[in-house]
Protein backbone atom coordinates (compact mmCIF):
# COMPACT_ATOMS: atom_id res chain seq x y z
CA UNK A 1 0.00 0.00 0.00
CA UNK A 2 1.40 3.36 -1.08
CA UNK A 3 0.54 5.56 1.90
CA UNK A 4 1.99 8.69 0.31
CA UNK A 5 -0.29 8.32 -2.69
CA UNK A 6 -3.25 7.57 -0.44
CA UNK A 7 -2.44 10.62 1.66
CA UNK A 8 -2.29 12.77 -1.48
CA UNK A 9 -5.64 11.40 -2.69
CA UNK A 10 -7.28 12.09 0.68
CA UNK A 11 -5.81 15.60 0.75
CA UNK A 12 -7.08 16.27 -2.79
CA UNK A 13 -10.58 15.05 -1.90
CA UNK A 14 -10.54 17.19 1.24
CA UNK A 15 -9.32 20.17 -0.80
CA UNK A 16 -12.01 19.74 -3.46
CA UNK A 17 -14.77 19.47 -0.86
CA UNK A 18 -13.35 22.48 0.95
CA UNK A 19 -13.17 24.42 -2.34
CA UNK A 20 -16.84 23.67 -3.06
CA UNK A 21 -17.89 24.71 0.44
CA UNK A 22 -15.70 27.83 0.50
CA UNK A 23 -16.78 28.75 -3.05
CA UNK A 24 -20.44 28.52 -2.09
CA UNK A 25 -19.86 30.65 1.01
CA UNK A 26 -17.84 33.17 -1.03
CA UNK A 27 -20.63 33.43 -3.63
CA UNK A 28 -23.23 34.00 -0.92
CA UNK A 29 -21.03 36.58 0.79
CA UNK A 30 -20.34 38.40 -2.50
CA UNK A 31 -24.02 38.55 -3.42
CA UNK A 32 -24.96 39.69 0.05
CA UNK A 33 -22.30 42.41 -0.04
CA UNK A 34 -23.38 43.49 -3.53
CA UNK A 35 -26.98 43.74 -2.37
CA UNK A 36 -26.01 45.84 0.62
CA UNK A 37 -23.93 48.22 -1.49
CA UNK A 38 -26.74 48.69 -4.02
CA UNK A 39 -29.19 49.22 -1.17
CA UNK A 40 -26.94 52.01 0.11
CA UNK A 41 -27.01 53.54 -3.40
CA UNK A 42 -30.81 53.46 -3.39
CA UNK A 43 -30.88 55.05 0.07
CA UNK A 44 -28.59 57.83 -1.17
CA UNK A 45 -30.83 58.42 -4.21
CA UNK A 46 -33.87 58.43 -1.96
CA UNK A 47 -32.32 61.05 0.31
CA UNK A 48 -31.73 63.25 -2.77
CA UNK A 49 -35.42 62.92 -3.75
CA UNK A 50 -36.53 63.86 -0.25
CA UNK A 51 -34.31 66.94 -0.35
CA UNK A 52 -35.86 67.91 -3.72
CA UNK A 53 -39.36 67.48 -2.32
CA UNK A 54 -38.37 69.72 0.57
CA UNK A 55 -37.51 72.46 -1.90
CA UNK A 56 -33.73 72.13 -1.78
CA UNK A 57 -31.58 72.36 -4.88
CA UNK A 58 -30.10 68.97 -5.79
CA UNK A 59 -28.14 67.71 -8.77
CA UNK A 60 -29.57 65.43 -11.47
CA UNK A 61 -33.06 65.75 -9.99
CA UNK A 62 -36.26 66.63 -11.90
CA UNK A 63 -39.85 67.33 -11.30
CA UNK A 64 -41.60 65.27 -13.99
CA UNK A 65 -45.22 65.24 -15.16
CA UNK A 66 -46.43 62.53 -17.51
CA UNK A 67 -49.80 64.17 -18.12
CA UNK A 68 -50.43 65.14 -21.72
CA UNK A 69 -47.28 65.81 -23.67
CA UNK A 70 -45.25 65.56 -20.48
CA UNK A 71 -43.24 68.15 -18.63
CA UNK A 72 -39.81 68.12 -16.93
CA UNK A 73 -38.14 70.71 -14.75
CA UNK A 74 -34.65 70.32 -13.29
CA UNK A 75 -34.49 71.06 -9.56
CA UNK A 76 -30.75 71.80 -9.65
CA UNK A 77 -27.77 71.29 -11.91
CA UNK A 78 -28.05 68.38 -14.34
CA UNK A 79 -25.37 66.86 -16.56
CA UNK A 80 -27.09 63.68 -17.63
CA UNK A 81 -30.02 63.18 -20.03
CA UNK A 82 -32.02 60.19 -18.84
CA UNK A 83 -35.32 59.14 -20.48
CA UNK A 84 -37.35 60.97 -17.85
CA UNK A 85 -40.81 60.28 -19.25
CA UNK A 86 -40.16 56.55 -19.68
CA UNK A 87 -38.56 56.19 -16.25
CA UNK A 88 -41.34 58.15 -14.55
CA UNK A 89 -44.13 56.31 -16.37
CA UNK A 90 -42.67 52.93 -15.32
CA UNK A 91 -42.34 54.16 -11.77
CA UNK A 92 -45.85 55.56 -11.47
CA UNK A 93 -47.65 52.83 -13.38
CA UNK A 94 -45.79 49.90 -11.77
CA UNK A 95 -45.56 51.36 -8.29
CA UNK A 96 -41.76 51.23 -8.28
CA UNK A 97 -39.71 53.34 -5.89
CA UNK A 98 -36.22 52.53 -7.18
CA UNK A 99 -34.73 51.54 -10.50
CA UNK A 100 -31.40 51.09 -12.29
CA UNK A 101 -30.62 51.63 -15.96
CA UNK A 102 -27.63 52.05 -18.24
CA UNK A 103 -27.07 55.19 -20.28
CA UNK A 104 -24.15 55.29 -22.68
CA UNK A 105 -22.28 52.62 -20.70
CA UNK A 106 -22.84 54.36 -17.34
CA UNK A 107 -25.05 52.73 -14.74
CA UNK A 108 -27.40 55.00 -12.86
CA UNK A 109 -29.69 54.45 -9.93
CA UNK A 110 -33.00 56.29 -9.81
CA UNK A 111 -35.33 57.04 -6.93
CA UNK A 112 -38.93 58.17 -7.46
CA UNK A 113 -41.33 59.95 -5.19
CA UNK A 114 -44.85 60.75 -6.36
CA UNK A 115 -46.12 64.26 -5.70
CA UNK A 116 -49.64 65.20 -4.69
CA UNK A 117 -50.69 64.92 -8.34
CA UNK A 118 -50.84 61.26 -9.34
CA UNK A 119 -49.24 62.03 -12.71
CA UNK A 120 -46.29 63.95 -11.26
CA UNK A 121 -43.17 62.75 -9.44
CA UNK A 122 -39.77 63.82 -8.30
CA UNK A 123 -37.01 61.69 -9.87
CA UNK A 124 -33.34 61.73 -8.75
CA UNK A 125 -30.41 59.94 -10.38
CA UNK A 126 -26.99 59.10 -8.96
CA UNK A 127 -24.07 57.45 -10.74
CA UNK A 128 -23.21 53.92 -9.62
CA UNK A 129 -19.53 54.04 -10.63
CA UNK A 130 -18.24 54.33 -7.06
CA UNK A 131 -20.68 51.71 -5.80
CA UNK A 132 -19.73 49.32 -8.60
CA UNK A 133 -16.08 49.91 -7.73
CA UNK A 134 -16.88 49.01 -4.14
CA UNK A 135 -18.60 45.85 -5.36
CA UNK A 136 -15.58 44.89 -7.47
CA UNK A 137 -13.22 45.54 -4.56
CA UNK A 138 -15.44 43.48 -2.25
CA UNK A 139 -15.52 40.59 -4.74
CA UNK A 140 -11.73 40.72 -5.08
CA UNK A 141 -11.26 40.61 -1.31
CA UNK A 142 -13.72 37.74 -0.98
CA UNK A 143 -12.00 35.86 -3.82
CA UNK A 144 -8.57 36.31 -2.26
CA UNK A 145 -9.93 35.25 1.11
CA UNK A 146 -11.55 32.21 -0.50
CA UNK A 147 -8.34 31.22 -2.25
CA UNK A 148 -6.41 31.65 1.00
CA UNK A 149 -9.00 29.59 2.87
CA UNK A 150 -8.82 26.84 0.24
CA UNK A 151 -5.01 26.77 0.47
CA UNK A 152 -5.14 26.65 4.27
CA UNK A 153 -7.84 23.96 4.36
CA UNK A 154 -5.90 21.93 1.78
CA UNK A 155 -2.82 22.15 3.98
CA UNK A 156 -4.93 21.13 6.96
CA UNK A 157 -6.31 18.27 4.88
CA UNK A 158 -2.78 17.11 4.09
CA UNK A 159 -1.90 17.25 7.80
CA UNK A 160 -5.11 15.52 8.92
CA UNK A 161 -4.69 12.83 6.27
CA UNK A 162 -1.17 12.20 7.53
CA UNK A 163 -2.36 12.00 11.13
CA UNK A 164 -5.27 9.72 10.24
CA UNK A 165 -2.90 7.37 8.40
CA UNK A 166 -0.46 7.21 11.32
CA UNK A 167 -2.06 4.07 12.85
CA UNK A 168 -2.03 2.41 9.42
CA UNK A 169 1.59 3.41 8.92
CA UNK A 170 2.41 2.00 12.36
CA UNK A 171 0.66 -1.30 11.58
CA UNK A 172 2.40 -1.62 8.22
CA UNK A 173 5.73 -0.85 9.87
CA UNK A 174 5.06 -3.55 12.46
CA UNK A 175 4.22 -6.03 9.73
CA UNK A 176 7.33 -5.10 7.78
CA UNK A 177 9.52 -5.35 10.88
CA UNK A 178 7.95 -8.67 11.84
CA UNK A 179 8.67 -10.14 8.40
CA UNK A 180 12.23 -8.79 8.45
CA UNK A 181 12.82 -10.06 11.99
CA UNK A 182 11.36 -13.47 11.18
CA UNK A 183 13.62 -13.74 8.16
CA UNK A 184 16.58 -12.64 10.29
CA UNK A 185 15.78 -15.18 12.98
CA UNK A 186 15.16 -18.10 10.61
CA UNK A 187 18.06 -17.46 8.25
CA UNK A 188 20.82 -18.99 10.42
CA UNK A 189 19.04 -22.15 11.66
CA UNK A 190 17.64 -22.85 8.18
CA UNK A 191 21.13 -22.45 6.74
CA UNK A 192 22.45 -24.89 9.35
CA UNK A 193 19.68 -27.40 8.62
CA UNK A 194 20.20 -27.12 4.86
CA UNK A 195 23.99 -27.41 5.10
CA UNK A 196 23.90 -30.31 7.52
CA UNK A 197 21.30 -32.22 5.48
CA UNK A 198 23.13 -31.62 2.21
CA UNK A 199 26.46 -32.64 3.73
CA UNK A 200 24.99 -35.80 5.23
CA UNK A 201 23.16 -36.83 2.07
CA UNK A 202 26.25 -36.27 -0.07
CA UNK A 203 27.44 -39.86 0.52
CA UNK A 204 26.73 -42.89 2.66
CA UNK A 205 27.64 -42.35 6.28
CA UNK A 206 27.80 -44.35 9.47
CA UNK A 207 25.03 -44.47 12.04
CA UNK A 208 26.96 -42.19 14.37
CA UNK A 209 27.46 -39.63 11.63
CA UNK A 210 23.75 -39.67 10.81
CA UNK A 211 22.95 -39.29 14.50
CA UNK A 212 25.33 -36.33 14.83
CA UNK A 213 23.84 -34.69 11.75
CA UNK A 214 20.27 -35.17 13.00
CA UNK A 215 21.26 -33.77 16.39
CA UNK A 216 22.66 -30.68 14.70
CA UNK A 217 19.47 -30.32 12.65
CA UNK A 218 17.35 -30.76 15.80
CA UNK A 219 19.31 -28.06 17.65
CA UNK A 220 18.90 -25.67 14.72
CA UNK A 221 15.18 -26.43 14.53
CA UNK A 222 14.84 -25.82 18.30
CA UNK A 223 16.62 -22.50 17.91
CA UNK A 224 14.31 -21.52 15.07
CA UNK A 225 11.27 -22.54 17.12
CA UNK A 226 12.41 -20.57 20.18
CA UNK A 227 13.19 -17.52 18.03
CA UNK A 228 9.84 -17.56 16.24
CA UNK A 229 7.93 -18.05 19.51
CA UNK A 230 9.78 -15.15 21.12
CA UNK A 231 9.21 -13.03 18.05
CA UNK A 232 5.47 -13.79 18.10
CA UNK A 233 5.33 -12.98 21.80
CA UNK A 234 7.15 -9.69 21.24
CA UNK A 235 4.75 -8.83 18.40
CA UNK A 236 1.78 -9.52 20.69
CA UNK A 237 3.24 -7.23 23.35
CA UNK A 238 4.02 -4.50 20.81
CA UNK A 239 0.51 -4.62 19.34
CA UNK A 240 -1.15 -4.51 22.78
CA UNK A 241 -2.72 -7.96 22.42
CA UNK A 242 -0.99 -9.26 25.57
CA UNK A 243 -2.43 -6.94 28.21
CA UNK A 244 -1.39 -7.60 31.83
CA UNK A 245 -3.91 -8.94 34.32
CA UNK A 246 -2.90 -6.69 37.18
CA UNK A 247 -3.27 -7.74 40.80
CA UNK A 248 -1.26 -7.10 44.00
CA UNK A 249 1.99 -9.09 43.79
CA UNK A 250 4.77 -9.52 46.39
CA UNK A 251 8.13 -8.88 44.78
CA UNK A 252 10.02 -10.51 47.64
CA UNK A 253 8.24 -13.82 47.07
CA UNK A 254 8.70 -13.51 43.31
CA UNK A 255 12.44 -12.96 43.77
CA UNK A 256 12.74 -16.07 45.93
CA UNK A 257 10.71 -18.12 43.44
CA UNK A 258 12.84 -17.06 40.47
CA UNK A 259 16.06 -17.70 42.41
CA UNK A 260 14.86 -21.20 43.25
CA UNK A 261 13.67 -21.88 39.72
CA UNK A 262 16.74 -20.85 37.72
CA UNK A 263 19.45 -23.54 37.68
CA UNK A 264 22.84 -23.33 36.00
CA UNK A 265 25.83 -25.63 36.16
CA UNK A 266 28.39 -22.85 36.63
CA UNK A 267 26.47 -20.13 38.47
CA UNK A 268 24.68 -19.72 41.80
CA UNK A 269 21.46 -17.74 41.99
CA UNK A 270 20.27 -16.43 45.36
CA UNK A 271 17.59 -14.09 46.69
CA UNK A 272 18.46 -11.40 49.21
CA UNK A 273 15.13 -10.10 50.56
CA UNK A 274 14.42 -8.74 54.02
CA UNK A 275 11.06 -6.97 53.74
CA UNK A 276 7.77 -7.10 51.88
CA UNK A 277 7.29 -5.11 48.66
CA UNK A 278 3.88 -5.20 46.95
CA UNK A 279 3.23 -3.96 43.41
CA UNK A 280 0.35 -4.10 40.93
CA UNK A 281 1.46 -6.56 38.25
CA UNK A 282 0.66 -9.62 36.17
CA UNK A 283 2.39 -12.53 37.92
CA UNK A 284 3.16 -14.59 34.81
CA UNK A 285 4.46 -11.70 32.71
CA UNK A 286 6.58 -10.14 35.46
CA UNK A 287 8.01 -13.54 36.44
CA UNK A 288 8.97 -14.05 32.79
CA UNK A 289 10.73 -10.66 32.68
CA UNK A 290 12.69 -11.25 35.89
CA UNK A 291 13.60 -14.81 34.84
CA UNK A 292 14.84 -13.58 31.47
CA UNK A 293 17.15 -11.03 33.10
CA UNK A 294 18.44 -13.60 35.59
CA UNK A 295 19.10 -16.18 32.85
CA UNK A 296 20.94 -13.51 30.87
CA UNK A 297 23.12 -12.90 33.94
CA UNK A 298 23.92 -16.53 34.79
CA UNK A 299 25.31 -17.04 31.27
CA UNK A 300 28.00 -14.47 32.05
CA UNK A 301 28.70 -14.72 35.79
CA UNK A 302 29.35 -17.14 38.65
CA UNK A 303 27.02 -15.57 41.19
CA UNK A 304 23.72 -13.75 40.66
CA UNK A 305 21.81 -12.03 43.46
CA UNK A 306 18.14 -10.97 43.30
CA UNK A 307 17.10 -8.31 45.81
CA UNK A 308 14.09 -6.06 46.25
CA UNK A 309 13.73 -2.43 47.25
CA UNK A 310 11.13 0.31 47.05
CA UNK A 311 10.83 4.02 46.49
CA UNK A 312 7.95 6.35 47.24
CA UNK A 313 6.09 5.23 44.10
CA UNK A 314 7.73 2.04 42.83
CA UNK A 315 8.75 -1.39 43.93
CA UNK A 316 12.06 -2.62 42.53
CA UNK A 317 13.67 -5.93 41.62
CA UNK A 318 17.45 -5.61 41.39
CA UNK A 319 19.52 -8.29 39.66
CA UNK A 320 23.29 -8.10 40.25
CA UNK A 321 26.07 -10.44 39.14
CA UNK A 322 29.80 -10.79 39.60
CA UNK A 323 30.63 -11.02 35.90
CA UNK A 324 32.47 -8.57 33.68
CA UNK A 325 29.42 -6.32 33.34
CA UNK A 326 28.10 -4.67 30.23
CA UNK A 327 30.48 -3.12 27.74
CA UNK A 328 30.12 0.67 27.85
CA UNK A 329 29.01 0.86 24.23
CA UNK A 330 26.42 -1.90 24.73
CA UNK A 331 24.53 -0.34 27.67
CA UNK A 332 22.23 1.89 25.51
CA UNK A 333 21.38 -1.15 23.36
CA UNK A 334 20.92 -3.88 25.96
CA UNK A 335 17.16 -3.99 25.39
CA UNK A 336 17.20 -3.59 21.60
CA UNK A 337 15.84 -6.42 19.49
CA UNK A 338 18.49 -8.89 18.33
CA UNK A 339 21.27 -7.02 20.08
CA UNK A 340 23.98 -9.28 21.47
CA UNK A 341 26.96 -7.92 23.34
CA UNK A 342 28.58 -11.33 22.94
CA UNK A 343 27.71 -14.68 21.40
CA UNK A 344 26.21 -16.05 24.61
CA UNK A 345 22.46 -16.40 24.99
CA UNK A 346 19.99 -17.25 22.24
CA UNK A 347 18.05 -15.00 19.92
CA UNK A 348 18.68 -11.56 21.33
CA UNK A 349 14.95 -11.02 21.88
CA UNK A 350 14.69 -11.94 25.55
CA UNK A 351 15.81 -8.61 27.01
CA UNK A 352 13.65 -6.71 24.50
CA UNK A 353 10.63 -8.77 25.62
CA UNK A 354 11.52 -8.12 29.27
CA UNK A 355 11.59 -4.38 28.66
CA UNK A 356 8.25 -4.47 26.85
CA UNK A 357 6.67 -6.47 29.70
CA UNK A 358 7.87 -3.87 32.20
CA UNK A 359 6.62 -1.02 30.00
CA UNK A 360 3.08 -2.46 29.68
CA UNK A 361 3.02 -2.42 33.50
CA UNK A 362 3.84 1.30 33.46
CA UNK A 363 7.30 0.62 34.84
CA UNK A 364 10.90 1.02 33.80
CA UNK A 365 13.96 -1.20 33.41
CA UNK A 366 17.52 0.12 33.53
CA UNK A 367 20.78 -1.69 32.82
CA UNK A 368 24.19 -0.61 34.07
CA UNK A 369 27.34 -1.69 35.87
CA UNK A 370 28.13 -1.76 39.58
CA UNK A 371 30.91 0.39 40.96
CA UNK A 372 32.88 -2.68 42.03
CA UNK A 373 32.30 -4.58 38.81
CA UNK A 374 29.52 -6.76 37.49
CA UNK A 375 26.24 -5.96 35.78
CA UNK A 376 23.13 -4.55 37.46
CA UNK A 377 19.58 -4.44 36.11
CA UNK A 378 16.85 -2.59 38.02
CA UNK A 379 13.18 -3.33 37.27
CA UNK A 380 10.76 -0.73 38.68
CA UNK A 381 7.01 -1.38 38.89
CA UNK A 382 4.39 0.98 40.45
CA UNK A 383 3.57 -0.01 44.02
CA UNK A 384 0.16 -1.35 44.85
CA UNK A 385 -2.36 1.16 46.14
CA UNK A 386 -3.83 -1.61 48.31
CA UNK A 387 -0.50 -2.04 50.09
CA UNK A 388 -0.28 1.68 50.92
CA UNK A 389 -3.80 1.90 52.33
Amino acid sequence: MNLRRLRTQLAVIYGVLSAVAVGALAFVAAESGRSRILDSAEREADSVVLEAQAGESTNNTWYVSIEGDGYEEAVGDAWIEPPLQTVTQNALWNGETYGRFNQDGEWLSAAHRASEDVDDAFVAFIALDEFNADISALRLRIMLAAVGAIVITSAIGWFVAGRSLTPTRHVLAQQRDFIADAAHELRTPLAVIQASASHTLGRNRSEDEYRASLSEIALAADRASVGVNELLEFARLESGQALPRVAPLRLDLLAEEVAAGVRHDHAVVSADVSFVVVVDADYSLLRQAVTTVVRNAVERANRVTISVDQTERNGQVIIRDDGDGFATGDIPHVFDRFHRGDRKGSTGLGMAIARRIVEVHGGDIIAGNQAGGGAEVVISIPRSAAADS
